[in-house]
């Protein structure tokens, strides 16, 4: 009943690329023109099985049979290569249901001129000797119908691509593919011209759609819409990225190859983790979007993502770079600004020191902190001895050179945690939080000395003598007047200076 030949290998070979691509395909449901591309792989499988019957069955009038059932397939193979090309540009190119119909005319009626064949003998007509059919006159035209619907179709998808100025590869294979399909037609008219049942109709499309699929469809190259890409996408001062799932480059506008100063065909196939650590976007799968700042080529860029399906499992994606370098550098600008202001309203413009403002806030919060947890604190009051004088006889340039020493000289015998502040003049003050009177004494000592054993030299290089009273009042949470610290320590400053200046005097609340 069967009889395996040669001739057999072609339709096998046939249905077993077709069942492979149609797995392989069907993981790229979301894509537009895989319903084409799924239905062309069922046909094709429709005929490989038809063709692979005709040549292993024996029975004369079972092998007509099958030959019929084959064409079903090859009849509606052009059609389905047809409708997945022109899914593709369904934006571009609007076919109307009228049209569909009419291109559906022809395939219609070779399929029953298949089925009525014995009575016309218009596809397939007996030969001479009785023991091989030849084409008959509807042969060629189904034939050339095929072609036209082959390679016009593919000719619409090579001319969308070029417009979307896509990589060479996917347009490499929609020039191929057709090609592929023709010459498997071209070859089975051959053998029937004294080839014998060689039959590669089936084989040779189910190799073209395999080429269509590892070079256009296998990158996501057909969710982007040339239309778009080439009048807006393109012309866009943003650089715009089209990535796969997979996370390969397919597409990127001309301001993308800018900023990444490459040419198109470097860019095209790699992986936008060359160019970027974030990938991928953390909320990208659960939201369809993201965004994230990068840096590339010394420029910032905000970056959004957006998934071309958010609703399916695995979707290529399109990032909008946004430059914000310019926007960075101002914010950092104006950071640095309000800084500088805070600085401002914050110190004393002379020394550096806090001013009389920040030293009263940090006193009060100082005072409640006391009062909550018991420790002890001090505050420090000193002014500079006949200053006035200092200024009278080497001039106020001089005065703020021995302001600004002063200064420096609190700052070094303070701790981190004390507060030094100008509180006018030539008056400072130090707070000194958890110190009770015996240390805030001592650190007083130390700076009186340093003040009176400092060189200052007038603007004129002349040794200018400088001497401190300081006065130091403690308190604690016992105490009953500790808001009157500050004034506490203010008297003891007089009492210093009533007493002859240049030492120190403390009480203790």
């Amino acid at each position: 009943m069967f009889e395996l030949t040669p001739w057999s290998i072609p339709p096998l070979l046939a249905a077993m690329v077709a069942a492979a691509l149609y797995a392989r395909v069907r993981t790229n449901e979301h894509v537009p023109g895989v319903n084409g591309l799924l239905m062309l792989m069922l046909v094709v499988g429709f005929a490989s099985i038809g063709q692979s019957l005709a040549v292993l069955l024996v029975d004369p009038r079972l092998k007509q049979m099958a030959t019929q059932l084959a064409y079903f397939g090859i009849v509606l193979a052009p059609i389905a290569w047809f409708s997945f090309c022109i899914s593709y540009s369904r934006r571009q190119i609007h076919v109307s249901r009228q049209m569909l119909n009419l291109i559906a005319v022809i395939p219609a009626l070779t399929l029953i001129i298949a089925l009525t064949n014995d009575f016309h003998h218009l596809l397939w007509a007996p030969a001479g000797d009785g023991t091989r059919a030849t084409p008959g006159l509807w042969f060629y035209v189904q034939v050339a119908y095929s072609f036209v619907l082959v390679i016009g179709g593919s000719s619409i998808l090579a001319f969308m691509l070029s417009v979307s100025q896509s990589s060479w590869r996917p347009i490499t294979a929609v020039i191929a593919a057709p090609t592929i399909a023709s010459l498997g037609s071209i070859m089975t008219l051959a053998a029937h011209r004294g080839l014998g049942q060689f039959d590669l109709h089936a084989l040779g499309f189910a190799t073209g759609a395999w080429v269509l699929y590892r070079g256009v469809l296998r990158f996501g190259l057909l969710d982007t819409i040339p239309v778009v890409r080439d009048r807006v996408v393109n012309q866009l001062s943003d650089p715009v990225v089209v990535v796969s799932h997979r996370g390969i480059i397919i597409d990127a506008n001309q301001a993308a190859l800018t900023m990444f100063a490459m040419p198109r065909e470097e860019v095209i196939d790699r992986t936008i983790a060359q160019f970027m650590s974030s990938w991928p976007p953390n909320d990208l799968a659960s939201k369809g979007s993201a965004n994230a700042e990068i840096t590339i080529g010394g420029q910032i860029y905000d970056v959004a993502f957006s998934s071309l399906e958010p609703s399916a499992h695995l979707s290529d994606v399109v990032l909008v770079f946004r430059d914000v370098t310019v926007r960075r550098e101002d914010e950092r600008r104006m950071r640095k600004l309000q800084k500088e202001l805070e600085r401002l309203a914050h110190t004393d413009a002379l020394t550096g020191l806090y001013n009389r403002r920040i030293f009263m806030q940090r006193l009060e919060e100082e005072v409640e902190r006391v009062r909550r947890h018991g420790k002890a604190l001090s505050v420090l009051i000193f002014d500079l001895d006949f200053f006035k004088q200092v200024n009278d006889t080497y001039g106020h340039d001089t005065g703020d050179v021995v302001l600004v020493a002063v200064a420096r000289l609190a700052t070094e015998a303070k701790r981190v945690s004390d507060v030094a502040a100008r509180l006018g003049g030539e008056e400072f003050a130090l707070l000194l939080p958890e110190t009770d009177q015996q240390g805030a004494v001592q650190l007083a000592q130390r700076l009186r000395s340093a003040i009176e054993n400092n060189l200052y030299l007038s603007t004129s290089g002349t040794p200018v003598k400088v001497t401190a009273s300081i006065g130091v009042a403690t308190a604690s949470a016992a105490a009953d007047e500790m808001d009157k610290l500050l004034s506490s320590a203010d008297r003891q400053l007089y009492r210093a200076k009533n007493n002859g200046r240049n030492r120190v005097c403390s009480t203790m609340l």
